[in-house]
């Protein structure tokens, strides 16, 4: 076999595990069913304790982002996700062997740094795959595939890790400690893409020309002149605001659930159903998003973040007038779908929307200032959820209108903003590949 067969090989090897691999690594995918059930039956939490532990890992991965990036920087990419997915392993040991809630704040932050890692790495590595095959116009398309799926094996593992809680509460952490062993055993045929690059030459993005010569390739800008060169800056505040506001959707959810199992309403085995219905809505959304993005262009993001907002009113409005009635379980559960599926199409545009325009020697910096961002958000939102859900006496249905009433003009004076200046400044280069995306 030639360097160029190999090189050929491997790399196409490396596509087609990418959403196996992505699916692995994304998250502990088989404990958030019951996560919230299981801190508080099994380790005696409170509803508050359980929200402020996700603000507790947004803000350690804030601090982390940008210390993580410049420490593994020549790391190569499927050694560093390695590491990441090791730090899932020691999340979940904690969990299980832990029984005070400064064990489970350590934990958090274990997790934070794998998700750190897996965050900024994870990316490069399908990103760079994709440009060696000169195959960068897929990257949406195999990225939603790999989203997809890591909802679907959710969705399967939240209905059988309902029945197996019944039986055994940890099952659930072990069975994940599982996944991540297989994880490390998949990650084994990954071959690193860098290897196989140009090192004269800087990756080629989907906006340039192909009349145009190639650019010698250059160091990374530094941090400070990345966060701030121009339309960079509209982005990481958008996704402050955005991404931050909206990540309490999962964890609201479950609450809502958790609730009323607690009440009686529903019974305990029903809550996996309920819970693998939002995440089978949020796979279809990931493995389609693209046709969706394709029909609206930029516009998709306000109709998106418009429509999250409306389902998070309607959720609490419904709440306080009758939250026992069926009519109204069933308007949240439909509601919180939906809400769910509208999550994952933004994150992927705006992923999109950095592979195609920046420099690809910027992207590792980019996605370390993003996160860092991101997580701020996380930190600072679900901090506020916790504590209004306190305040309010961990009342679901206030605690949402007060929350969106809060934070919703901020969110669509961002959208707008950020849509405005994305048309302005990149509209041509965004919308080259757009057209490619025809292939389910």
């Amino acid at each position: 076999m030639t360097n160029e067969e190999r090189k050929i090989h491997y790399m196409n090897r490396n596509i087609k595990l990418a959403p196996f691999y992505l699916a692995l690594t994304w998250d502990v995918i088989f404990v958030w069913t019951i996560s919230t059930m299981f801190f508080s039956t099994q380790k005696g939490l409170s509803y508050t304790q359980i929200v402020s532990l996700d603000s507790i890992l947004m803000f350690a991965g804030a601090l982390m982002c940008i210390p993580v990036q410049r420490l593994m920087q020549n790391v190569k990419k499927v050694l560093a996700t390695r590491i990441g997915v090791m730090c899932y392993g020691i999340y979940l040991l904690l969990c299980i062997f832990g029984t005070h809630y400064i064990s489970f704040m350590v934990a958090q932050i274990f997790l934070a740094l794998g998700y750190v890692i897996n965050g900024v790495k994870a990316n490069l590595f399908l990103t760079e795959s994709l440009s060696v095959l000169k195959k960068d116009k897929d990257y949406e398309r195999v990225y939603g595939k790999g989203m997809s799926l890591v909802y679907i094996v959710e969705c399967i593992g939240a209905i059988a890790i309902t029945y197996i809680y019944n039986w055994n509460a940890y099952a659930a952490y072990w069975i994940s400690f599982g996944a991540v062993v297989l994880a490390e055993i998949l990650m084994l045929f990954l071959k690193e893409p860098s290897k196989y690059q140009d090192r004269n030459v800087e990756i080629a993005s989907t906006a340039q020309d192909a009349t145009q010569k190639p650019h010698k390739s250059k160091k990374p800008d530094s941090y400070f002149k990345i966060a701030f060169s121009g339309f960079f800056i509209v982005l990481l505040i958008y996704m402050f605001f955005i991404r931050g506001a909206l990540s309490i959707a999962s964890s609201n959810y479950k609450i809502y659930l958790q609730q009323m199992t607690d009440l009686g309403v529903l019974p305990v085995w029903i809550f996996g159903y309920l819970y693998a219905l939002s995440r089978i809505s949020i796979a279809i959304s990931s493995k389609y998003q693209f046709k969706f993005n394709l029909k609206f262009g930029v516009r998709s993001l306000l109709i998106i973040n418009s429509l999250i907002l409306i389902t998070f009113l309607i959720c609490g409005i419904t709440y306080i007038v009758n939250p026992t009635a069926i009519w109204s379980i069933v308007i949240i559960v439909i509601l919180s779908c939906v809400q769910g599926s509208l999550r994952i199409p933004t994150q992927i545009f705006v992923n999109n929307y950095m592979q195609v325009c920046m420099p690809h020697r910027n992207l590792e910096r980019a996605y370390a200032i993003r996160t860092t961002v991101e997580y701020m958000g996380y930190a600072l939102f679900s901090g506020l959820y916790a504590l209004l859900l306190g305040v309010l006496h961990d009342s679901y249905g206030v605690t949402n209108l007060v929350y969106i009433s809060i934070l919703a003009i901020p969110i669509i004076v961002m959208s707008v903003i950020f849509i405005r200046a994305l048309v302005k400044k990149h509209a041509q280069k965004f919308t080259i590949i757009k057209e490619e995306y025809t292939e389910d």
